[in-house]
């Protein structure tokens, strides 16, 4: 484990001696988990088109949902893993990842369901199977949708139920708590927790032997060693051998883990003191191990996408702001990488850019306007734009004015204006923007999605998609290729 990796899981390595108090802490209260730059809700016409995605009529049924509750909804009908598995994480996330998965999300999701890549899928079923071991550490079988509750919910839901007083405690602290806390609850914490409340009963029965207590102490030890391979031992398994209670843990274990290995390792000796050791405590420093690697192959696998969103945004010419972002990320931490991935890229400080000219009698004046596009000197609210995928083309780019949210550069009649989302596909193949390398040698050309072959161009202040056929004034072949040549910046 390097140090990019997350440091505070480190600490939970202390809970494996399953020993240890938690301190009761005050009542569960609710908790916002929206960041400043949260997008607006999604509409209508995202919804439509998110259920769209996945062969669904979002019918007014849907459509009035939170964007929360849709984001369940559409996971409820699903069937592409990559959808679903995407669904999953949005559902547990923050209202900006909500709404994203809506917008953009489900559509990702779906591309990468048809050209059968896998990526979400193991991030949503390593989340599961964390909150699956602990429910069942917790005496409850949980359900699917107990699985897919953000970390948060998941603690108060053990809170709920809690087994005994210092779960419930430990539990309702991880509630309060940071995401770090919430996860080492998950991975280590409720098994100290449930180790420390049944070695409570065990030491408080006075009319016990020894040899009771022990006998006691081990048969819990062996629920909490099941737990870690998500299976309920029967009552059988819960006095065989130690010898043949570690072969049914290494039977039912993932190949390639440590938490089979050991096992193994275990096996092999046939030594009493040693088996006892892996039910006791190895396993769960095998299973804590094995979450270090998954999170150290995690982070190198977001590097690489991350490196690969910024030489998609680089080539974009639109998204230097997106370019710059992805550095900093890619210069900090495993969780700096992550977070941009889930939620930096998808910021205002990321997508917001503005779009100045290139002519000569124009130079550095910034492409504005409503409801007619215009260039025009000075900067102002009406000179940043939200560059976001294509409407019609997810590979190409719809500029959405920062000042009046909805409303997009498109073309409409070959006049370029500032128009409002009418949701029909005449609008979306409009307002979709293609770029090329700039005309004039710098920047960047946006050809038209709804009229091939014209091109976002400057004519006397005004704007048009246009060629340079000469048919049309604004199609004038003098200064084309200044005229079609744009450079982003910062707004």
């Amino acid at each position: 484990m390097t140090g990019r990796t997350r440091p505070a899981l480190a600490a939970a390595a202390a809970a494996l001696t399953l020993l240890g108090t938690v301190t009761p802490v005050h009542t569960p209260r609710a908790e916002a988990s929206v960041t400043a730059d949260a997008p607006r809700s999604a509409t209508q016409d995202d919804k439509v088109r998110a259920a769209q995605e996945i062969g669904l009529v979002a019918g007014p049924d849907l459509l009035v949902l939170t964007d929360r509750n849709f984001v369940f909804a559409l996971w409820q009908r699903a069937t592409g893993t990559e959808v679903r598995a995407s669904a999953e994480l949005a559902y547990a996330g923050t209202e900006p990842e909500w709404t994203q998965w809506i917008k953009t999300g489900v559509r990702d999701a779906n591309a990468r369901d048809q050209a059968r890549i896998l990526r979400d899928d193991a991030v949503a079923r390593a989340a599961r199977e964390a909150k699956q071991r602990a429910a069942l550490v917790n005496d409850i079988v949980p359900s699917p949708v107990l699985l897919i509750q953000s970390d948060q919910e998941f603690a108060f839901a053990m809170w709920e139920h809690a087994s005994g007083p210092k779960l419930k405690a430990a539990a309702l602290a991880a509630y309060q708590g940071d995401a770090t806390a919430r996860k080492d609850f998950i991975l280590t914490g409720i098994f100290t927790a449930r180790a420390a409340d049944q070695q409570d009963l065990i030491d408080a029965d006075t009319a016990a032997s020894a040899a009771e207590k022990e006998a006691r102490a081990a048969r819990d030890a062996r629920i909490r060693a099941a737990a870690v391979v998500a299976v309920v031992p029967t009552e059988g398994q819960l006095v065989e051998p130690d010898v043949n209670f570690v072969l049914d843990l290494w039977q039912v274990a993932k190949a390639g883990t440590e938490v089979r290995a050991a096992a193994e390792r275990a096996l092999r000796t046939m030594d009493a003191a040693q088996l006892r050791a892996y039910v006791g405590t190895g396993i769960h420093s095998a299973n804590l191990q094995d979450w270090f690697t998954w999170i150290r192959k995690k982070g190198e696998a977001d590097r690489r996408q991350l490196f690969e969103l910024r030489t998609r945004a680089d080539q974009s010419r639109v998204h230097p702001a997106l370019v710059a972002g992805a550095d900093t990320a890619l210069a900090g931490t495993d969780d700096d990488v992550e977070r941009f991935l889930r939620l930096g890229q998808y910021e205002d400080a990321a997508l917001v850019q503005s779009l100045h000219s290139q002519s000569p009698g124009a130079a550095g004046w910034y492409l504005r306007g409503l409801p007619d596009a215009v260039v025009g000197a000075g900067a102002g609210p009406d000179t940043a734009w939200r560059v976001v995928p294509g409407k019609a083309d997810a590979l190409c780019h719809s500029f959405e004015s920062v000042a009046h949210p909805e409303y997009y550069l498109r073309q409409l009649g070959l006049r370029v204006v500032v128009a409002a989302s009418d949701g029909s596909d005449q609008f979306r193949a409009d307002a979709t923007w293609c770029s090329k390398a700039g005309l004039s040698g710098t920047g960047v050309t946006l050809e038209s999605f709804g009229a091939r072959g014209k091109f976002l161009r400057q004519y006397t202040t005004q704007v048009w998609a246009a060629d340079s056929s000469g048919q049309h004034p604004y199609d004038s072949p003098a200064g084309y290729a200044a005229d079609v040549s744009w450079l982003a910046d910062a707004p």
